[in-house]
């Protein structure tokens, strides 16, 4: 089997993501920060889940009597190259001036490491969480369900199937390419479920760490922020028919068109306007909004657009540079962004308790389970992010229990393993 480029990638069990765009535009040469949010993304929304109790190959980390092996995390790295791939391979290529994937590991990153290692060392990090709670699952006597066990031996027997024809032989010397065999790889897919009970033991109702209203709000207090803006196209903006509506293709999407170079010197200068009066004060910026901005979207949150933490994470180095102008802006203050196709004009606004239980807000406070095929609210939502802090926290008190095969740590890179997109 050789690998897809153009192929979507396995997601695994849990594919929890969410991308609310306020922006549109081109990829700009991203930093080291946006790059490791992109992996950051990857993994607080998990994808993939893998790491082993046993299994082939020596063993890479041990707490207690829970091991992930050499093969494991050679799987993993291989998951996640293909997740990357997929995702990000073509902008990364044309933003960086690289032929390949491969030359891009080897750049160095604003840290002084190769990208190799910066993202080698994220996933050994990851890895390091799954094991931990790994060894809680075991700490607290938790057990599968037999329909658990079921739902993945139907999926096994179905991959075996579409890759294999049904030989098992045939499917392990597949699976080889990737580290692992078929006993590993059903019990990889075991443990994605340990760790969706491991999460809703702690997390779900009557848990010890169970989601309660006051620690929603401190989440949307601590990782959102809101604001109310106007958006001015540059160097590309929306088709319009002649009666002023949007233009769109056959799936919906508003299509764009080339700005020429005057339609965008005038665009900037229209933004400086606008972005001077609102600064001066004296005009309420909701009548500058209707003056002023291109993006009629934005108009119709009344209450203001919440932009979270984790929607940065999914959203991109534009996402990030909102985030990032408005978190440094005082409330009640302006603040002008130029991104690659657009201009965007802030009004930090405060955080309203509450905003998240409110329908009018639902397009901020939703946030789309793949596993599900849906979206789930805020308060379903945080179980993820919170989880996955209280892991860290726990890592961090296990530290010292925790045994490292350090040469398979130097040896086991993102750049050496090959991608894996359909496991």
């Amino acid at each position: 089997m050789t690998g897809n480029a153009a192929a979507r990638p396995h997601g695994g069990y849990r594919d929890m993501s969410s991308i609310r765009k306020t922006a549109r535009g081109r990829l700009s040469r991203p930093r080291t920060r946006a790059i490791t949010l992109i992996l950051a993304a990857a993994l607080l929304a998990p994808l993939m889940l893998f790491a082993g109790c046993s299994g082939t190959g020596d063993v890479f980390l041990r707490l207690g009597r829970t091991e992930i092996t050499e093969n494991m995390f050679v799987f993993w790295l291989s998951r996640y190259k293909a997740q990357f791939a997929y995702a990000y391979g073509s902008s990364v290529k044309s933003t960086y001036g690289v032929a390949s994937l491969d030359d891009f590991w080897k750049l160095e990153s604003d840290s002084g490491e190769t990208y190799d290692d910066v993202f080698s060392e994220y996933i050994y990090q990851n890895a390091l969480t799954y094991l931990t709670s790994l060894h809680l699952f075991g700490e607290l006597g938790l057990s599968l369900s037999s329909a658990d066990t079921e739902e993945v031996d139907s999926a096994i027997a179905g991959l075996r199937e579409k890759y294999a024809s049904g030989s098992k032989t045939e499917f392990n010397a597949v699976l080889q390419e990737y580290g692992i065999n078929e006993k590993t790889l059903r019990e990889c897919y075991l443990i994605d479920k340990k760790i969706t009970v491991l999460q809703d033991h702690l997390f779900g109702a009557g848990g010890e760490q169970a989601i309660t209203d006051a620690s929603v709000e401190k989440y949307y207090q601590d990782n959102y922020v809101r604001f109310a803006q106007i958006c001015i196209f540059i160097n590309e903006c929306p088709e319009k028919s002649d009666d002023g509506t949007y233009i769109t293709d056959d799936s919906g999407n508003i299509s764009y068109r080339d700005m020429s170079a005057a339609e965008t010197a005038a665009a900037k200068a229209r933004a400086d306007e606008a972005y001077a009066k609102a600064a001066a004060g004296g005009t309420s910026f909701d009548d500058l909004v209707k003056e002023y901005n291109e993006n009629s979207e934005s108009e119709s949150y009344t209450s203001g657009i919440y932009l979270c933490r984790d929607q940065v994470l999914y959203g991109g180095e534009d996402a990030d540079a909102i985030f990032k102008a408005v978190s440094e802006t005082d409330i009640g203050k302006v603040k002008k962004l130029e991104l690659g196709n657009s201009i965007h004009i802030f009004l930090r606004l405060p955080l309203d308790e509450g905003a998240w239980k409110k329908s009018a807000n639902s397009d901020f406070f939703n946030f789309y389970d793949s596993s599900l095929g849906n979206y789930v609210p805020l308060k379903e939502y945080i179980k993820t992010p919170l989880f996955v802090g209280y892991i860290e926290g726990k890592t961090k008190e296990l530290a010292d229990s925790i045994e490292v095969n350090e040469d398979i740590k130097k040896s086991r890179k993102i750049s050496t393993v090959r991608e894996n997109y359909y496991f």
